[in-house]
């Protein structure tokens, strides 16, 4: 006489012998094979009871090993302050918006509850809402980061949010701004002709035949520039720490460089070595210490390109853009116009490291037949 029960709860049946044996399967051995427990007793309630006395503390064990699942907002924090000591103390700061977009969607749920569906679901409201897509792609990363996180410490059985791929990539196709853009020939030719002769205007001109950063800009002093105004230094940069902005290093190691400036340029940096200020080009009036802000320089370069109706309204970053896409129209190599611009891909870094001085000096009066 046997019995099967119910999945899970095992077997019991009679030995040829007499004596009552129940069984019940827990896994597999290292070999891939069924793992069966077995207990033996002379009567068939006691080899049940058995088997029930095992299941029960089975089930109490796993209660225990199991951790309880925190909530996104609650281990999100705990993943935010951990990280603190791997980035710079601005990139941290700006780190903090991106995780209240986090938690505004997922703050209340369980880590367990984040899928496929939900990423989607928060992606595709970003982009409804105006986000762009270099911003959704930070809190994508962001929550790919925390929930790999999880994941390595069982509190998730997978990171979904790396399957949501699919969706990102298309709202990055769909939603392409300004924000990689460049001037055209006639638009550059219309600012380093027509921009005033103040700061605001040298330092458009500088970025666009320069190819440097806004916060490169922000962070020069008269030093870094050449006495007859052929060269631009780069080794620091403005950062901003919770709206408050701060003397860095420049974005990455390959950064750090020097800039030669066309000869037909010279007088544009030059104009801002002997006019602007003593501490920095740019620093607050009356203050020389004090640093400019990337935000106040923006909003004085927005309303600046409003007197050129002729001119789109690009952002000061568009002005780098501009600076590669008239060297690549003008033939010269990627791996020149690199090393000027201080690539940040490291494996494309090796590829460069040996251009000599004189080479990058040559490549950029390249601009000279062009405007």
């Amino acid at each position: 006489m046997s019995g099967k029960r119910a999945k899970g709860e095992g077997s019991v049946h009679r030995l040829p012998s007499g004596s009552w044996q129940s069984q019940v399967m827990d896994g597999y051995t290292d070999k891939g094979k069924r793992h069966i427990v077995s207990f033996t007793a002379p009567t068939r309630a006691e080899a049940l009871a058995r088997l029930r006395e095992y299941l029960l503390n089975k089930q109490e064990v796993t209660e225990q090993e199991t951790p309880e699942i925190p909530l996104f907002a609650e281990y999100a924090q705990r993943w935010y302050e951990a990280y603190r000591s791997q980035v710079e103390e601005s990139t941290y700061a700006n780190y903090r918006y991106t995780l209240k977009l986090l938690n505004g969607a997922f703050g209340k749920l369980p880590l367990n509850d984040i899928k496929v569906a939900q990423v989607n679901q928060f992606v595709n409201g970003l982009a409804a809402k105006g986000y762009s897509a270099s911003q959704i792609s930070k809190c994508r990363s962001m929550l790919i980061q925390i929930l790999d996180v999880a994941e390595a410490d069982d509190l998730v059985v997978k990171n979904y949010a790396r399957r949501a791929f699919r969706t990102t990539k298309q709202l990055s196709k769909e939603n392409k701004t300004h924000a990689k853009d460049a001037f055209s020939v006639e638009e550059t030719e219309r600012l380093l002709i027509g921009l005033p002769d103040n700061l605001l205007g040298n330092s458009i001109r500088l970025m666009l035949v320069s190819g440097l950063r806004l916060q490169e800009l922000l962070a020069l002093t008269p030093r870094d520039i050449a006495e007859d105004g052929s060269w631009v230094r780069v080794n620091k940069a403005v950062k901003m720490v919770d709206g408050i902005p701060k003397l860095g290093d420049p974005k990455s190691y390959t950064s750090r460089r020097v800039v030669p400036i066309a000869p037909k340029y010279h007088h544009i940096a030059l104009w801002l070595r002997e006019n602007g200020g003593q501490a920095f080009l740019w620093c607050a009036p009356r203050q020389e210490s004090l640093l400019y802000s990337t935000g106040t320089v923006r909003r004085k370069y927005y309303r600046l390109l409003e007197k050129y109706p002729d001119v789109r309204r690009l952002s000061p970053h568009c002005c780098r853009h501009t600076y590669v896409t008239l060297l690549q129209r003008q033939g010269v190599p990627m791996e020149t116009i690199a090393r000027l611009t201080g690539h940040t891909d490291i494996k494309t870094t090796g590829n460069y490291l040996h251009i000599s001085g004189d080479t990058l000096a040559s490549a950029v009066t390249a601009l000279e037949q062009l405007i």
